[in-house]
């Protein structure tokens, strides 16, 4: 067993596909499945399931990619580490966030750039389930998400720094009179509201339903773009975290004001308590400035 092994398993087991994962490894599909045969037979057991074509990855496999995963991703901390040899950082530095988000998080990556300039940025946006799931599978290295969803059993693995009180804002409200709304202001109002299945809209149902009140809503979605586009086309007024109301006033001149009587949880910086690259590191200090 080598590493080479290993890092083309977690391509097969990430695309689920041997055409795929060979793209993405650079290799041709003879030579990926000659490399995931020559892995089982050193381990002693399958890790595939497949007949002409990838089926699934056997309970062993499953073992296999956990620990497969940590073993990349040393590998990457350990080349990290080197790179200061050079004098330069380099590497890569995988950052999700939740979609609702009252961080900007994009002036925090210019200068970390600025700073770090061979290290390559990659940002996904996902649920907090997700966020959660793939920080501790070593997928992800750095979480902007909610803080007070974390259960006890997470909170002795990962570490939360940085806490944000995540308020939310209404965009495009601008029949309405003063400087902020409440939650009852909305009643009358056409909303669009982010997607049930999204946790800012949980916050925002439970707050309704503590209040009593309900709403005429035209517009759901689970697409930032898209809630935004709608306010600028007359279909309604958004309910939004601050921080997307302030950039969407910024950038589109779309009105907004805060939304006084209701929160959407905490936000807070989330990484693994070990397994801590160098270019983590570097950007939570760089944060914590």
């Amino acid at each position: 067993m080598n590493l080479k092994q290993l890092h083309y398993f977690y391509e097969l087991a990430q695309h689920r596909h041997f055409a795929k994962a060979a793209k993405a490894c650079f290799i041709t599909q003879p030579t990926l499945s000659a490399s995931i045969t020559a892995l089982e037979k050193s381990l002693g057991t399958e890790l595939v399931v497949r007949n002409s074509q990838f089926v699934a990855l056997t309970q062993a496999g499953e073992v296999v990619l956990l620990h497969a995963e940590r073993m990349l991703l040393e590998q990457d901390s350990m080349r990290q580490e080197l790179s200061l040899f050079g004098g330069e950082l380099s590497g890569a530095l995988r950052i999700g966030i939740v979609p609702q988000s009252s961080v900007d998080i994009m002036p925090l990556l210019k200068r970390f750039n600025d700073t770090f300039p061979n290290v390559t940025l990659r940002l996904s946006v996902m649920t907090h389930g997700t966020l959660l799931e793939q920080l501790e599978l070593h997928q992800t290295d750095i979480g902007l998400g909610f803080d007070d969803l974390l259960t006890d059993n997470q909170r002795r693995s990962l570490e939360v720094q940085l806490r944000h009180a995540n308020p939310m804002a209404v965009l495009g409200a601008t029949d309405t009179a003063g400087d902020s709304l409440r939650l009852a202001d909305l009643q009358s109002l056409p909303l669009i509201l982010p997607s049930k299945t999204m946790q800012f809209r949980r916050y925002f149902d439970e707050a309704a339903a503590r209040q009593q009140l309900s709403f005429r809503v035209v517009l759901e979605t689970d697409s930032l773009f898209h809630l935004v586009n709608g306010v600028s086309h007359g279909l309604g007024c958004a309910v939004v975290s601050a921080g997307i109301a302030a950039t969407a006033h910024q950038l589109f001149k779309v009105p907004c004001q805060p939304l006084t009587d209701v929160e959407a949880g905490t936000i807070a910086f989330i990484t693994r308590k070990h397994s801590v690259t160098p270019a983590m590191r570097a950007f939570l200090g760089m944060a914590q400035e």
